[in-house]
Order: C-alpha cells, then sequence, then structure tokens
C-alpha cells in the first residue's frame, strides 16, 4: 500500500470512528434521566436535604440507603414541601414516575402528583411523609411501617 492510499484509509476510518462517537454521545444524552436523584441515608428515621437542592427544580427523586421506597420531594409554590413515599397501596409495588402522575407497573394502578388515585385498582391514595424546614435542610421523617 502506497502512503497517499495509507492516508486515505485511516483518515476515513478515523472520520468514521470519530462520527460514530458523535452520534453516539447524542443518542446517550437523549436518554438520560432529567430526574434529579438525590442518594442518601437517614439518621434517626430523618432524611435531610439542603434546600439548595431545589434552587433550579421543584422535584427530586430521594433514594434512601435501607428503605424500601424512593421518595417523591415536590416544592410547593409557597415554598412547603411535599413528600410521597413511591410505594403502591394496592399491592405494595414500587411506583415508576411517568410525567405528572405515579403509575404501578403491577397491576395498573395510577395515582396524581399530589398522590391520589386516578385509575385502580389501588383505592388509598399514597402515603405522605411528614417535612419540616430549619437551618436552611428540609427534614423529612421516614415512617418505618412501610
Amino acid at each position: 500500500m502506497d502512503r497517499k492510499e495509507f492516508i486515505k484509509k485511516t483518515c476515513t476510518g478515523a472520520c468514521v470512528a470519530l462520527g460514530s462517537g458523535f452520534i453516539m454521545s447524542s443518542i446517550l444524552a437523549a436518554c438520560k434521566t432529567p430526574l434529579g436523584v438525590i442518594k442518601t441515608g437517614a439518621t434517626d428515621n430523618n432524611v435531610i436535604i439542603p434546600l439548595a437542592e431545589f434552587a433550579q427544580t421543584d422535584y427530586k427523586l430521594v433514594r434512601v440507603n435501607n428503605y424500601n421506597y424512593d421518595l417523591a420531594v415536590q416544592k410547593n409554590p409557597d415554598g412547603t414541601f411535599k413528600v410521597l413515599v413511591l410505594k403502591c397501596t394496592h399491592a405494595s409495588q414500587p411506583l415508576t414516575k411517568t410525567g405528572n402522575s405515579y403509575y404501578c407497573t403491577l397491576h395498573g394502578s395510577q395515582f396524581s402528583k399530589a398522590g391520589v388515585v386516578m385509575k385502580g385498582p389501588a383505592e388509598k391514595n399514597m402515603i405522605e411523609l411528614p417535612t419540616h424546614i430549619s437551618n436552611n435542610n428540609l427534614t423529612i421523617k421516614l415512617n418505618t411501617n412501610i
């Protein structure tokens, strides 16, 4: 193979590899969940989250170590917070956030953003956890009976 042919094949291969990399990174970026997830632990059944976490968003998903379900933390327009346990009240399955609602993949129950049953078989609304704000932190009191 002469020098010209070598350069042509090498450049073509490099361009294909580089282009594939750009395409793959675009695809992977599109697959990212825009949902903010906070992974944390609890102390004395309390989860503490800095209020700064909500400077750019009014919703966070909180994953607490050794707790069976994720928490949906919603900042209300008046600055208060609503925390829902992502647990189906019908069959205790984890719920999935879908747009402005929560969905149970086991039997199809659906709950509103406020945790109210929109579609059964679930009959009870989602569990809400108590919160309070102090020292620029949101404290969530976990329910250990879940």
